[in-house]
């Protein structure tokens, strides 16, 4: 090879550069595109709430009389829409069962009575309407079912005739996805009318009351969803008078109707009072009643309240608008307690209060979301603290009156207001109370939960003995399952102390983990860890922390990070003598590596041969120093090219750009090369999701590019000089 000694000859050796440039432009000019691409298919999410729940809803055993009240608890219950489906169906079997037959099997009466039955429902009329009536005439399919026979025996016809009626109505009066075998039709008003009169030719001539009111239920829900309200009034006015029937949930399913007809023509306070009576009185109409239960303005409210014949039907009017999403639900409850003490709604809806200033205030002093919470979530709210005070008025006033069904429950409520209050004393004083006084089943669990989350709540300071209390209660397998939030609640407040104390690494390993310090390895971190893991410095729950956080080889491993800290800052010699404290024996298990191979299509992912030689870090790094002594001391410019480009290549290759980043790295993103590539970021730490200290990529390139210039300076022809430039 010719030497380059002139202007010329670095020209040439640039035009030869430039060939391999061209090969690489199409890459080149590809990654931006697709980076760019990659950033648009990003969702554009925001971050989940962080915080923390311990009061368990089931303290309240769950009450089907105020099942909506329940909603705002369903993370616990899970989702309550559609309850009164199943409650309906149940109900009403069950009233046909002790009604008429009650030696038929439930399954049965469901089999015919909501299955598509109509065409078996008219065999058996038929069979009724013969001479002979006896079970064995009905066929094969029919023959088993123990309600077929049972009609067919017992002569029930007017039943038979009522049933196939309510099949033909059943396909216009259903909701959309609730049909079973059949299209819900549209709104057929033909159809529907001619329903309605054979209905009422029906009605007279039976003399079943009860089923005299169970047609009066079809044919007011007929007219109801005909949008025909002043009809559904009239039906309602004519029917109902000629109906003697014992109680059943049909009157308040018919009077669920009517509501709705008097709220559609503009009868608020008559419509609310009739919802809050069939919330109060039906299960299986619950649900829809608190669903449709609305009162536009104050004169409504009186009117309602002036057609409530006791407290009773009194504090439910106020239970019902407590659930409206404007209502000031502790004035309701204000209003519950002075009516009727001892009503059971009292219970879900204080409860409701609490899990939502729970969710505000507990540890919001340490919360390390607090700042994204309040941006995002809107968490706390801006009148928590002014809510707080004014339910600790109210519960202080429950329990010293003592006057609800659960008073005990009054008194939880009362400590755990203290103690979100920051009230310490006295919230351990109420719990101390309520322990005495002696508790059972779901609340021995809360208790003990909430004094364990008061304590953590009211450290100040941390000890020893302290952090060892916390790293055996944290081990508690059984514990953490039941309570999730608890290991974040300790590691949160015991991070904030060490940070206050000047220990950001213990905060950050307890907190965080070893991969997040890997990350974004920081010298004053990593002799803090050295100081935990010195078996004289460190306590016991220091080596008990490295050994969870980090693995039984943590004194390796921290060694290791130092000399990856050194390695990235470029001090290699540094770093060298670092790694070489790692024994022998052990130091394959941080890696082996093959960087001498050239890659003119750059792959990060790239697979070197199995038949190179490779190299753990510390034999890596003494090549690399005798390599670079051998070029130092060779006069042979072929030599010492080629050990200065070698170098060269090992270090691009070990950097961010290529595949061996692991040798200098413990954690590499594709989104740092973005936004290294939109704004320089100094000391190249980018944010990124798994790394809450930051992530510092190895991305400088001087030590590459100060031996490329090296072997371009020694390099003995053009195509060498090319290579290296």
């Amino acid at each position: 090879m010719e030497w380059i000694t002139g202007d010329h000859q670095i020209a040439d050796a640039l035009k030869i550069m430039a060939t391999y440039l061209t090969r690489m432009f199409r890459l080149v000019v590809l990654l931006p595109l697709l980076t760019v691409l990659a950033a648009g298919l990003r969702a554009d999410c925001t971050p989940a709430f962080y915080g923390y729940r311990f009061l368990n809803p089931e303290l309240l055993d769950y009450d089907s009389r105020l099942g909506p009240l329940y909603t705002a608890l369903s993370s616990r219950y899970g989702n309550l829409d559609g309850k009164d489906e199943a409650s309906r169906e149940a109900d009403n079997l069950a009233e046909w069962h002790e009604r008429y037959c009650e030696q038929v099997e439930l399954a049965d009466l469901k089999a015919l009575i909501y299955g598509n039955t109509l065409t078996d429902l008219q065999t058996i009329l038929r069979i009724l309407n013969r001479q002979e009536r006896a079970a064995q005439a009905l066929p094969s399919n029919l023959s088993r079912n123990t309600f077929a026979s049972h009609l067919v025996n017992y002569q029930c016809a007017e039943v038979v005739t009522y049933l196939i009626f309510a099949k033909r109505v059943e396909p216009y009066v259903i909701g959309r996805g609730q049909t079973a075998g059949w299209k819900r039709p549209e709104t057929d008003r033909v159809a529907m009318e001619r329903l309605i009169d054979d209905g009422l030719d029906l009605f007279p001539g039976t003399k079943s009351h009860y089923v005299r009111l169970r047609y009066a239920y079809q044919l007011v829900r007929l007219a109801h969803y005909l949008g025909e309200y002043d009809y559904v009034i009239k039906l309602y006015d004519y029917l109902m008078p000629k109906i003697e029937a014992d109680p059943s949930i049909l009157y308040d399913w018919v009077e669920g109707h009517r509501a709705g007809a008097l709220q559609a023509l503009g009868d608020y306070p008559r419509s609310a009072y009739l919802y809050s009576r069939i919330f109060d009185r039906c299960a299986s109409k619950r649900e829809t009643a608190y669903l449709s239960f609305r009162v536009k303005t104050d004169a409504d409210w009186q009117a309602a309240i002036n057609l409530c014949a006791n407290d009773h039907q009194r504090a439910m009017l106020h239970v019902m608008r407590a659930q409206n999403p404007r209502a000031v639900v502790l004035e309701e409850m204000h209003k519950i307690y002075a009516y009727e003490p001892t009503n059971t709604a009292l219970e879900p809806l204080m409860l409701r209060e609490l899990l939502e200033l729970e969710k505000d205030l507990l540890g919001l002093d340490f919360n390390p979301n607090k700042t994204a919470n309040k941006r995002y979530r809107k968490r706390p709210r801006p009148t928590a603290t002014d809510r707080l005070v004014a339910l600790q008025a109210f519960v202080n006033k429950v329990v010293e009156q003592q006057k609800t069904l659960n008073p005990k429950l009054w008194l939880l409520a009362k400590g755990t207001l203290e103690m979100l209050a920051g009230d310490y004393f006295y919230a351990r004083q109420s719990y101390a109370r309520l322990a005495r006084e002696g508790v059972k089943d779901t609340m021995v669990d809360q208790l003990e939960i909430l004094r364990e989350v008061l304590n953590v709540l009211a450290l100040n300071k941390v000890n020893d003995s302290v952090e060892l209390y916390y790293y055996d209660l944290l081990a508690d397998d059984a514990l953490r399952a039941k309570y999730p939030d608890l290991r974040p609640l300790v590691n949160d407040k015991l991070e904030a102390i060490y940070r206050a104390r000047g220990q950001g690494a213990k905060a950050a390993l307890l907190q965080f983990g070893f991969d997040a310090l890997q990350k974004n390895p920081r010298l004053s971190d990593i002799r803090e860890l050295e100081g935990m893991a010195d078996s004289l410095l460190g306590n016991r729950f220091d080596k008990a922390l490295l050994a969870d956080r980090i693995g039984p080889e943590h004194l390796n491993d921290i060694t290791d990070l130092l000399a990856t800290y050194y390695l990235q800052i470029g001090q290699w010699e540094t770093a060298l003598e670092t790694f070489k404290q790692v024994p022998t024996a052990d130091r394959d298990a941080y890696g082996t590596y093959a960087p001498f191979v050239k890659q003119l299509n750059d792959r990060v992912n790239f697979r070197p041969s199995a038949s190179l030689p490779r190299y753990n870090k510390v034999d890596l790094l003494e090549r690399l120093l005798e390599l670079e002594d051998d070029a130092r001391r060779t006069t042979n410019d072929t030599i010492a090219a080629r050990n200065y480009f070698n170098i060269g290549l090992a270090h691009y290759n070990m950097s961010y750009y290529s595949y061996n980043w692991r040798m200098g790295d413990y954690f590499r993103s594709g989104i740092s090369g973005r936004l290294a590539a939109t704004k320089r970021t100094p000391g190249f730490v980018f944010p990124h999701p798994s790394a809450p200290l930051g992530n510092r990529e190895n991305m400088s390139m001087d030590r590459a590019a100060y031996y490329f210039e090296r072997a371009l300076a020694r390099a003995p022809g053009l195509e060498a000089a090319a290579e290296a430039a």
